[in-house]
C-alpha cells in the first residue's frame, strides 16, 4: 500500500547563515544616528511648540 522511496525528495539541510555584524565605520554611524535621535527627542517638542505658537501669532496679527 505504501511505497518506501528512501528519502526521495529530501534536500540536505543548509547551515544557518552567519550572524551579520556592522563594520567599525557602520558602528560609528549607528552611534551618531542614535545620539541625534535622542537629542531630537528632547529638542523637537520645544521647537514644534515654538513653530505652532508663531503660526498662531501670525494668523492673529493678520486678522
Amino acid at each position: 500500500m505504501f511505497l518506501d522511496l528512501q528519502g526521495y525528495g529530501r534536500r540536505p539541510e543548509e547551515p544557518p547563515p552567519p550572524p551579520r555584524r556592522l563594520s567599525p565605520q557602520g558602528e560609528k554611524v549607528m552611534l551618531w544616528v542614535i545620539c541625534v535621535n535622542i537629542l531630537l527627542l528632547f529638542i523637537a517638542p520645544i521647537a514644534g511648540g515654538s513653530v505652532v505658537m508663531t503660526l498662531i501669532n501670525v494668523i492673529r496679527h493678520l486678522f
